[in-house]
């Protein structure tokens, strides 16, 4: 049996991941797993959808917090390891067990804290104590973790790069896997466009939105600045207007061109005609919500970072980060676009995703199988 540690997920980008693992597993009969999660609404959903599958067994936990889960995966998981015959752990959620004698993979898709230009934000806004609660202190616990496991998956080739800023990488084996699904039918035709009426742009964020890594303030002096030069625009976001009134970050002045929709459990038909999204993170492993706007075939806009450049490739719009004016220059110059011009630029970077995805391993299966191999059989 193979230990699927996915403690500490809980946001829709992760359970989406999360589920697509699921359907990988679901292909391999011949093994079991056994699936630790927290208990919350997006989670719950999940294991109600699949606890009937017989490979898998779910064991859902309250969530009381970072120490709580450090007690649980180092001290409960040895008991867990004993009676269910585990052979491999699978850390989903980039943790890993320090006194365990047992093989482990670490899966990797946070690089809050192994990102030296999060630290630089932080320490630009003088915010030394937030930066030490948010960040610093669990760098430390996350970074004594990975340096006890051997096997590391990561979704994309520039993670490895920000990890060996902080962490030696020599010893280490890293896999490189697909999370998104490349199939023909994910992907859609362009999306028609006439920038010379409304434009939507959508920004899709969760309710963690204030966090510095977000860089939120980009978008709103963005919009800003815009509504100053009376373009016709519209804001779609996924907040409630009540989670933007109670921040700082926002300007009530946009609210009669703001769709405030809150929490939506599929973005799917969010990504319609018109509509460009706009992405302002310092750092992402992947950056979902831009890997689906070009799926579902719209213009996107990401900071001009080395991510950006290695999951979406050269051709996606990008713009300077903190630099609000840089961003509405890259918008200006997109509505000058011709028709043609634009469907060009969504289907090259529809071609990248796909070609830069096939470089990848392409299911978990295979990587369990590579572990267990090196770790029993040649021994």
């Amino acid at each position: 049996m193979i230990l699927i540690n996915s403690l500490g997920i809980q946001d829709s980008g992760g359970i989406t991941v999360l589920e697509k693992l699921l359907q990988e597993l679901k292909s391999d009969a011949n093994k079991r797993y056994l699936i630790v999660c927290n208990d919350n609404l997006h989670m719950n959903t999940l294991v109600q959808k699949y606890k009937n599958i017989e490979i898998f067994d779910f064991r859902v936990l309250k969530n009381r917090g970072f120490l709580h889960r450090i007690y649980y995966e180092n001290i409960v998981f040895r008991k867990i390891i004993q009676e269910k015959r585990i052979r491999l752990i699978y850390n989903f959620s980039g943790s890993a067990q320090f006194f365990l004698k047992i093989p482990q993979i670490t899966k990797v898709h946070n690089l809050l804290f192994y990102s030296k230009k999060t630290d630089a934000v932080y320490f630009q806004k003088k915010e030394y104590l937030l930066w030490l609660k948010q960040i610093f202190l669990k760098r430390v616990v996350f970074h004594s973790m990975l340096r006890q496991t051997r096997y590391v998956e990561i979704q994309s080739a520039h993670v490895q790069k920000y990890i060996s800023d902080f962490i030696d990488t020599q010893s280490k084996v890293f896999f490189i896997k697909s999370d998104i699904d490349i199939q023909n039918e994910s992907f859609s035709k362009p999306k028609e466009y006439d920038f010379t009426k409304r434009i939507k742009f959508l920004y899709i964020v969760g309710p963690h939105f204030e966090y510095l890594h977000k860089n939120f303030t980009d978008f709103t002096h963005a919009m800003q600045i815009l509504q100053k030069q009376n373009m016709d625009f519209e804001i779609v976001i996924t907040l409630t207007k009540e989670q933007l009134h109670n921040s700082k970050l926002w300007d009530k002045g946009l609210d009669k061109q703001t769709n405030f929709l809150g929490y939506v459990d599929t973005v799917k038909n969010l990504f319609t005609e018109n509509t460009v999204l706009i992405s302002t993170s310092v750092i992402e492993t992947l950056g979902l919500h831009v890997v689906e706007a070009i799926q579902n075939a719209i213009l996107a806009i990401s900071p001009n970072e080395y991510y950006a450049k290695n999951v979406y490739g050269e051709d996606l719009f990008t713009y300077e980060l903190f630099d609000s004016n840089s961003l509405v220059a890259t918008i200006n110059d997109m509505i000058l676009l011709a028709h043609n011009e634009i469907k060009d630029t969504i289907s090259r970077n529809q071609k990248y995703l796909i070609d830069n995805e096939n470089t990848k391993y392409k299911t978990i299966t295979h990587l369990f199988d590579k572990v267990l191999k090196e770790e029993y059989v040649q021994k």
